[in-house]
């Protein structure tokens, strides 16, 4: 039967003699202990938030790599789990200090005058300092948890503190910044997590100016769900979320969001090969730009230049990467970060070697590629891999099968299991495909091809 939000964590004893937690604890690695309390104990995000006091959104977060360095917040989630003495040491933490549970007799058989004389003073009749509660006594973290709760929406109905504003709008710069390095599927649970808190707080929160900015992170958070969706090739989930985003972009009417949002929305209909909507998707991404140089207007014109490439149109697709190039000359500040919300000239050099190489012009091909990774930024396993992907059948095409598959095979076991997944599986694919018939027989062929079957099987939400 599934824990409740109110259930309490049940660790088991021996948890916290094992390596991995240790490991954990000695770090601080709060994201891992949460992870690895999840896999033994069974617990949910809702049960850790309540168990230490802070968000659902907060807690995921932190699983998805935020780090918790101060002390109050340590001490907090070391008494959330109940970590025992041994455990807190390990985590440079003072043991916990229970006094014995006692129950001040003086105060509970106090005179009812006496207490009608500290209200009297102003004072609340709570229990004194230095007395203890007793051990019946323990607090149901459901209800403080709602209670919590109820008093944010109250504190914020209507309106929102511009604070709270600005964290939501730097947890979209973050998840931007996230995507260049962290495998898609790590993504996806900390987006769904942050996209549930948001819903709740879109209901309390009404105020216009509020509501804009909400919704603004509502469509970012929701495109780079189709951008996530869309590099696991995740085709159903991806098109339900470009509605969601779609249709929240529109209401934040902020032309530059609508624009990036409408190019997520066509790289996923260029991945799931629908060429034409991509091309008339990407053509209303930069025609939503009204002109103006952004980052959504940069990224269409690139995908468009790849759309058309697919289909063998050689004009369009050198005008397309001819406008790309305009814009991109065109932006400035943080529309050039390596970011999901950023372009930069070694993403633009990667979407023209990817053009060049559907024609076939190999020489322009591998001069993109070259530069392409010689600016693609550390970590940014993505773009990497699928340059490196169509470098490959750029050798392949110069009829060089030995080096193609070698490369390939190379580019592929660079990677980890969940990098692998996705996008970079079905680049590996179509590079396989289009091998001569008597050169797929080849044994390097046939290892490539377990190796990109092995990602495929693993991978757990690609291809629906």
């Amino acid at each position: 039967m599934p824990h409740r939000a109110s259930d309490p964590i049940q660790i088991p004893k021996e948890f916290w003699d094992r390596d991995t937690v240790t490991t954990a604890l000695r770090s601080r690695d709060i994201g891992t202990l949460f992870r690895l309390v999840r896999r033994h104990a069974g617990a949910s995000q809702a049960q850790l938030g309540i168990a230490a006091g802070l968000d659902q959104g907060y807690i995921s977060r932190i699983i998805n790599g935020r780090k918790v360095t101060t002390i109050d917040l340590l001490e907090r989630i070391a008494d959330g789990l109940h970590l025992p003495d041994t455990a807190r040491t390990t985590m440079g933490l003072a043991p916990s200090q229970q006094p014995p549970a006692t129950t001040d007799t003086r105060r509970t058989n106090s005179a009812p005058e006496d207490r009608a004389r500290q209200h009297t003073m102003g004072h609340r009749d709570i229990t004194p300092r230095g007395s203890v509660a007793t051990v019946s006594s323990v607090p149901d973290l459901h209800q403080v948890e709602l209670l919590r709760q109820g008093l944010n929406d109250a504190l914020g109905e209507g309106t929102m503190a511009e604070a709270s504003l600005d964290d939501w709008e730097r947890t979209v710069v973050s998840y931007g910044r996230a995507t260049r390095d962290r495998p898609a599927g790590a993504l996806v649970r900390g987006l769904s997590a942050d996209l549930a808190e948001l819903q709740r707080v879109l209901r309390w929160h009404r105020s216009a100016s509020t509501l804009r900015r909400l919704t603004r992170v509502v469509a970012h958070l929701s495109g780079l769900m189709c951008l996530t969706l869309c590099k696991l090739d995740n085709r159903a989930a991806f098109h339900g979320w470009a509605r969601t985003a779609r249709l929240a972009a529109a209401e934040a009417g902020d032309p530059a969001t609508f624009s990036w949002i409408l190019a997520q929305e066509a790289y996923g209909h260029y991945y799931s090969t629908d060429l034409i909507t991509a091309v008339n998707v990407a053509g209303r991404a930069q025609d939503v730009a009204r002109g103006r140089p952004r980052v959504g207007s940069a990224l269409a014109a690139a995908l468009e230049a790849r759309a058309h490439a697919a289909m063998g149109r050689h004009r369009e697709t050198r005008e397309c990467l001819a406008r790309a190039e305009e814009i991109l000359v065109r932006l400035d500040g943080d529309a050039l970060i390596p970011s999901a919300f950023g372009y930069n000239e070694a993403q633009l050099r990667f979407h023209e070697g990817n053009a060049y190489t559907h024609l076939h012009d190999t020489t322009s091909a591998l001069r993109a590629q070259d530069r392409a990774l010689e600016l693609c930024a550390p970590g940014d396993y993505t773009d990497w891999a699928m340059t490196r992907l169509d470098r490959a059948s750029c050798l392949r095409d110069r009829g060089d099968i030995s080096d193609a598959l070698s490369y390939a095979t190379e580019t592929l076991t660079s990677l980890s299991e969940p990098q692998r997944q996705g996008l970079i599986v079905l680049r590996g694919n179509e590079l396989l495909n289009g091998l001569p018939k008597e050169q797929q027989a080849r044994p390097a062929a046939h290892d490539l091809r377990e190796l990109l079957t092995l990602a495929t099987g693993k991978n757990g939400v690609a291809g629906s």
